[in-house]
């Protein structure tokens, strides 16, 4: 027999057995990470080399946009950006090209700690910067090779590279070819341990002579002008080569190389084609050379790309050229003329068409780079008019995009023929040589002719060199949820939601059984053959396919149901641009925020028409998507984006026990289409069906809509979008019933939304202002409000809407579900004054910095009630950089209506709100304010000393204590119950990059379980609950009601609580020990109970669950998939596949009991395999799992572990059937 599972009354908050707690009669230190930590189990990093050239060349002294020295006025505009980030345009380029290198080389974020190697030299070194005027030498200078914060003479490379930025002078000539010839000499220098090859240069260890050979090489040339002085390189594009280690044959005669060769010698473009095609090493010489691989780019990119381009061309004939003759010609001359034939002309007699074309091989296409072999790219930027413009060469046509040349125009004429590179001796048009070079280097060439472009020039070349040189993974496990917990008599389906940061951050979500079918006899009298089918398959519908494969079928994207917010309507409105004359329903506010204007002013028609464009992007349109001027929108594997920390939530029918007409409601919505709701970095939240992943709808909040035009970018840099966990409760709201989802935006932004999800079958035909309630988010970035141009009430609302947004922030938390049914939200309640609502902690980076509770009526005219834990000024105290996470809700008395509320913030105090009032302007913080329950404080290392904050973010989890402990002495001894509230929680973060730093030193985190010691009595006119002031210290007097009061700072005086600990017993497998023992003798000392985690880095970051309706807490702490700073602690590069960090991205399961902090009386987990659940398994309640949501299903007379979406599936014990606790509606 085993543990009753689910009550016999189900309520919309957490519903306590209460005998023992009754008497009888911005700018914000928290800096949200915008991507996932990628796991560090993948192959591991080898920073690259780059190169840096730079031009000090006198033109340097010019202004941006002239052809004169510019001004020397200092300042704004002139040495660095104005307030709009805007320059001067007689400011010096020096000025700009040294503000552009400080800003991105200072940028931690672009380039951590050793993420790149660096060397760098100029044309002149006019600055006499050390050795920076040739980048080849032999011996270790200050500017060769070396991780970026490599230490050199107590300075960092990268703090050397920034000083010798600051002294750059320009002066003399151009001369663009010792750059590269520099560049390329010293990528051929022999291999030592000073060699740009070297794992660690001039180092005196063995990795100084080891050469890796697939660490990717890169040449970055600025220059602002064309070149000039003296020249080298031979014509290495118009000489054929042989293939060799992997390099295919290079023909000159082949319509494949044509844009690559021309007939000049000596060229920039000589030298970049030479770095690329002729090995810069012997690569059996190089350690691994066979793992250098071409980028994912290269891979994913189509075998053969078609080119062509048509023009009119003219048409001529050949025609006699009629003149004077000789016609007899005697020994002293021409004795008669006559007129006759003396040539041709060619004649223009009209025009035709003519089209040249090319099936261009993916290896030979420009765009990408298949180099197998040691090589360097070349990345060239030309910044001036003089650098960009070739008039001496007009019939080359720029490409239309020039940050960086595009791929059209002259591009498109040179791969077909209808165009070749001119010679390079008129100095007019050598700039052209920079594009070249960039094309024969495999990289892309800039042209800058705005200042402000100069440091995006760098920042995208820098971004372009990461991406290729960390590969990332191709799948992750995200989250995971089920249409059932116990399939004992059915079947459940078990979703799992998987992201591709490869595949252009696409994700899906997949299906699968948590059991197979089984098939038995089932005769009947005339089919006595009949078989019949036991845990019949629920996802048949999903026909093996994705919700990605669902989405990307569509053939028509008119009916698909996106819906959005208007702030012109204040409601729901259709996320589509039927056409121009009937735009979206977003305000020019809206639009404008959408497209990134700032000027004021209606919207231009080509604002119209770019707007319309992002959004029938977003919604699935993929016409625009390309590399062209054209087709300008990144290429998107898939029309649905990635999920990563949004869990799914399933909502089938009705599953709450409420009165009033739900019995009606339950009736008539049993048998609705169950749908998986979960947020996506795609901009929106996606609604699919259970039945069959097909999305029925989905809804684009308005706080993202600012970013949405980023997703659109080619250049488009991963950030979260929708990224909170949605959930689903039933409400009553004017007298009707109705299911709403509040959904979060996490990471994305701030704030909350909510939707009317009453009805799946009447999404397509009900209004969009009935289906969206109400949307309450708001951009990281977005202002408050200006409310002075409006006067009156309307003046007085907006006051008060800004005000309560001061108080919402990032709502990072995962939603708290009921112990008795995780699939009922159990935030979504009715409260004590009748109303209903769903209570949220305010999350992190609110204006306002302080933890505050908020209850969102749901029902009437859907007010905000805050509820302050803390009365501290902004920026002091408990309002300095924090926030309240999810809450426990609480109800004491079994009515259905929340009482008391307990939530963690981000400085570790778990706060107590007590709500047990009818009239919600009494609701307030218990112990009044500044006055948490309890604060978390952990140590550095275990078993150290207790003076590090423990943030507290998943909700805690609550039960009524129902133990009993011994208290006063001799004859006088007597047993009592204990009384109280146990409320357990754990601590640990992992929204911030220091979060998830393995590189640095991560806290100790905590399990907790603390008694709330306040009891509750009826008030005087006996219509709620109040607080019961209490009389005395129990301790040790046998009949007392205790005084409510705090249990304070953990490892202060007098706060003290009983320690368990965690005893290894065999490499992923432990067991709980109790250190200090709590039981009936020693109750009466303690105030809870706690256990550090041991692992590095481990934390609690989900809620709990009680396992099979016992005492007995399933704790998923994890260690989350963190980075390094440097993704590499560079000497211990590999190129070939390795675990970097062993304790990254693991999560491990405790069963502990959430009274006294001991493991089950029982042996719950099957150790050593043999099925049997004994003596034999030693003890042992914890071990590491797989990652993912925790999912425990009931299968008769085992739990099965499902956690992380159905990969892993290991069988528990079931508890043994125990007695339910009594509960106040039974007491009465």
């Amino acid at each position: 027999m085993h543990c009753i599972k689910q009550l016999p009354f189900q309520y919309s908050a957490l519903t306590i057995a209460i005998i023992a707690v009754l008497t009888t009669p911005t700018s914000w230190s928290l800096e949200l990470v915008q991507e996932p930590p990628l796991p560090t189990s993948k192959s591991a990093f080898v920073a690259p080399n780059v190169i840096i050239s730079i031009d000090d060349s006198g033109s340097m002294e010019y202004g941006i946009k002239t052809s004169r020295d510019g001004s020397s006025s200092t300042g704004a505009g002139y040495t660095y950006p104005d307030s709009n980030g805007k320059w001067k345009d007689n400011a010096k380029r020096i000025n700009v090209l040294k503000y552009s290198l400080k800003t991105v080389f200072e940028d931690k974020t672009l380039i951590p700690d050793n993420k790149i190697r660096i060397a760098w030299q100029t044309m002149h070194n006019n600055a006499k910067s050390s050795d920076a005027g040739n980048v080849n030498s032999s011996s270790m200078n200050t500017n060769s090779m070396r991780p970026i914060d490599a230490i050199v003479s107590n300075k960092s490379h990268r703090a050397n590279f920034l000083s010798f930025v600051a002294g750059i002078k320009a002066d003399n000539g151009t001369p663009s070819h010792k750059m590269f010839s520099q560049a390329d000499a010293y990528m051929r220098r022999t291999l030592s341990k000073n060699s740009p090859w070297s794992t660690d240069p001039g180092g005196t260890g063995s990795k100084s002579t080891e050469y890796l050979g697939c660490r990717r090489n890169y040449h970055i040339m600025m220059t602002d002008g064309r070149w000039n002085g003296d020249t080298s390189g031979g014509n290495q594009d118009g000489t054929n080569w042989s293939a060799l280690n992997g390099r295919q044959a290079y023909n000159t005669n082949s319509d494949q190389t044509r844009i690559y060769q021309d007939d000049t010698s000596d060229t920039l473009s000589d030298w970049a084609f030479k770095s690329w095609m002729d090995p810069l090493q012997d690569p059996t010489k190089l350690k691994d050379s066979e793992n250098l691989k071409p980028s994912k780019i290269y891979d994913d990119a189509s075998a053969i790309e078609s080119f062509t381009k048509t023009k009119t061309v003219d048409v001529f004939e050949t025609r006699p050229i009629y003149g004077p003759i000789c016609i007899d010609n005697r020994w002293w001359g021409c004795n008669q003329w006559g007129t006759g034939q003396i040539g041709t002309e060619q004649v223009k007699i009209g025009t035709r068409q003519e089209t040249k074309s090319v099936d261009l091989q993916k290896y030979w296409n420009p765009k990408y780079n298949p180099a197998t072999w040691p090589h360097m790219v070349t990345y060239t930027i030309g910044f001036s008019d003089e650098a960009v413009t070739w008039p001496g060469a007009s019939e080359i046509i720029a490409p239309s995009t020039k940050v960086p040349f595009g791929y059209d125009n002259s591009f498109v004429d040179l791969i077909t023929g209808w165009q070749t590179w001119p010679n390079m001796g008129n100095e007019n048009r050598r700039s052209l040589d920079l594009w070249h070079s960039a094309i024969n280097g495999r990289g892309r060439f800039y042209a800058i002719t705005e200042a402000e472009d100069l440091a995006k020039a760098f920042t995208e070349i820098i971004g372009k060199i990461n991406e290729e040189s960390a590969p990332l993974p191709d799948e992750i496990a995200g989250g995971g949820s089920t249409s059932g917990y116990n399939v004992s008599q059915n079947n459940a389906g078990i979703f799992a939601s998987v992201y591709s940061p490869k595949d252009g951050w696409s994700g899906y979500i997949t299906a699968s059984r948590a059991i197979e079918p089984e098939e038995y006899a089932c005769p009947t009298k005339t089919e006595p053959e009949k078989t019949c089918i036991r845990f019949p398959d629920v996802i048949s519908g999903w026909e093996s396919k994705t919700t990605a494969m669902r989405l990307d079928e569509l053939t028509s994207l008119d009916n698909r149901l996106i819906l959005t917010w208007s702030d012109s309507t204040n409601a729901g409105t259709a996320f589509k641009w039927p056409s121009m004359e009937t735009p979206i329903g977003y305000s020019t506010a809206q639009i404008k925020n959408l497209l990134g204007v700032t000027t004021s002013g209606d919207l231009t028609a080509a604002q119209k028409i770019q707007a319309q464009n992002i959004i029938n992007y977003i919604r699935g349109d993929k016409s625009l998507e390309g590399t062209t001027a054209e087709r300008p929108m990144r290429i998107r594997h898939s029309r649905q984006g990635d999920v990563v920390n949004s869990e799914i939530w399933y909502t089938g029918g009705p599953i709450g026990n409420y009165s009033l007409g739900y019995s009606s409601f339950v009736k008539a919505q049993k048998d609705r289409t169950p749908i998986l709701y979960v947020g996506g970095n795609d901009g929106m939240l996606h609604g699919f069906s259970a039945k069959d992943g097909k999305e029925l709808l989905a809804y684009v909040p308005r706080g993202v809509v600012p970013g949405l035009k980023s997703l659109s970018d080619k250049d488009y840099q991963h950030r979260y979008y929708v990224d909170g966990s949605p959930m689903t409760g039933d409400i009553r709201d004017n007298e009707t019933w109705k299911t709403l989802l509040v959904g979060t935006l996490g990471a994305g932004g701030k704030g909350y939304f909510l939707l009317n999800v009453t009805n799946p079958s009447t999404f397509s035909s009900t209004p969009a202002s009935d289906l969206v309630v109400l949307d309450r988010t708001r951009a990281s970035s977005e202002a408050a409000q200006n409310c002075s141009a409006l006067s009156g009430s309307a003046q007085t609302a907006c006051n008060a809407t800004v005000a309560e947004d001061g108080d919402i922030g990032h709502i990072t938390a995962q939603p708290g579900r009921n112990p008795a049914n995780l699939q009922e939200a159990t935030q979504i309640t009715r409260m004590n004054n009748g109303r209903w609502a769903v209570v949220m902690g305010n999350g992190y980076n609110s204006t306002n910095q302080r933890p505050v509770l908020l209850v969102q009526y749901l029902d009437g005219n859907k007010a905000l009630k805050r509820i302050q834990a803390t009365t501290d000024a902004t920026g002091s105290g408990n309002a300095l950089d924090n926030g309240l996470s999810s809450p426990a809700l609480a109800d004491l008395d079994g009515d259905g209506t929340t009482d008391i509320v307990y939530a963690g913030d981000n400085l570790g105090n778990l706060w107590k709100f007590d709500l047990t009032s009818a009239n919600d302007s009494n609701w307030q913080v218990a112990f009044g304010n500044n006055r948490p329950l309890f604060t978390a404080r952990g140590p550095v290392a275990l078993n150290g000393t207790r003076n590090q904050v423990q943030p507290i973010t998943a909700p805690p989890t609550v039960r009524a204590n129902d133990r009993s402990m011994v208290v006063g002495e001799g004859k006088n001894a007597k047993t009592v119950p204990v009384g109280g509230m146990m409320v357990a929680f754990g601590t640990g973060r992992n929204v911030t990059s220091n979060d998830r730093r393995t590189d640095i030193t991560q806290n100790v985190q905590t399990l907790y379980s603390v008694l709330d010691s306040t009891r509750y009595r009826m008030n005087a006119d006996k219509t709620s609950l109040e607080v019961h002031p209490g009389s005395n210290d129990c301790s040790t007097n046998t009949s007392c009601v205790p005084t409510p009061a705090p249990v304070g700072t953990m490892g202060a005086t007098g706060v003290t609580l009983a320690k368990q600990s965690i005893t290894t017993v065999d490499g992923d497998f432990a067991t709980v020990t109790a250190t200090q023992e709590l039981k009936a003798e020693t109750w009466k000392n303690y105030k809870g109970w706690y256990l550090d985690f041991p692992v590095t880095g481990e934390r609690l970051l989900k809620p709990m669950q009680f396992f099979d309706g016992s005492n007995i807490l399933a704790v998923y702490s994890e260690t989350p998939s963190g980075i390094k700073n440097s993704e590499s602690d560079n000497i211990n590069e590999s190129c070939v596949p390795v675990k970097v960090d062993t304790s990254a991205g693991s999560q491990f399961r405790t069963l502990i009991n959430i009274m006294d902090g001991k493991r089950a009386t029982i042996q719950l987990v099957d150790y050593n395999g043999d099925g049997l659940y004994n003596a034999d398994d030693l003890n042992v309640d914890r071990a590491a799992v797989k990652t993912g949501t925790p999912i425990l299903i009931t299968k008769r007379d085992r739990i099965v572990d499902l956690t992380g979406g159905g990969g892993g599936r290991d069988t528990l014990a079931r508890m043994p059937e125990s007695s339910m606790r009594p509960s106040w509606r039974q007491l009465k």
